[in-house]
C-alpha cells in the first residue's frame, strides 16, 4: 500500500513536471542565413501585414551587427513581399534588474523596428 502511494505520488510529480515544461517551452524565431547564434529575434504581429522586429544579443554585438540581422529578418519576414520601414531601428542598451549567476546585472543590446507589407 505505502509503495503504490508513493509510485504514484512519483508518476504526479513527474507528469506535473513534465507538463510544466512542455508548457513553459517557446519555440525560438527562425534564423536567418548568416546570423550567429547569439542573436535572438522576437517578432510581434502589429496590425494586419505589420510586424514589430527585434533582434538582440549580449552588448559583445555591436550596433552594426544588430542591424545587419534586424534588415536579414525583416526579408525573412516579408517572405518575398515588398515592404518599407515604418519605424526605423532603434538600437537600445539593457541592463536587468536581476543579477545574474555571480552578482552581476544582466547587460544586453537590442535593435527594434517595425514593417509594413505592401501588397
Amino acid at each position: 500500500m505505502i509503495v503504490q502511494l508513493r509510485l504514484s505520488s512519483i508518476a504526479a510529480a513527474v507528469a506535473g513536471v513534465a507538463l510544466l515544461f512542455i508548457t513553459g517551452c517557446q519555440t525560438p524565431e527562425p534564423r536567418p542565413a548568416g546570423v550567429g547564434r547569439g542573436i535572438s529575434f522576437l517578432v510581434t504581429p502589429l496590425y494586419p501585414h505589420s510586424f514589430e522586429i527585434t533582434a538582440g544579443g549580449s552588448r559583445l554585438r555591436d550596433e552594426h551587427e544588430l542591424r545587419e540581422a534586424w534588415q536579414k529578418k525583416a526579408l525573412m519576414v516579408a517572405g518575398g513581399h515588398k515592404f518599407k520601414i515604418t519605424k526605423p531601428p532603434v538600437m537600445h542598451n539593457n541592463e536587468s534588474d536581476y543579477a545574474g549567476m555571480y552578482g552581476v546585472p544582466v547587460l544586453t543590446r537590442s535593435v527594434t523596428g517595425t514593417i509594413a507589407l505592401l501588397d
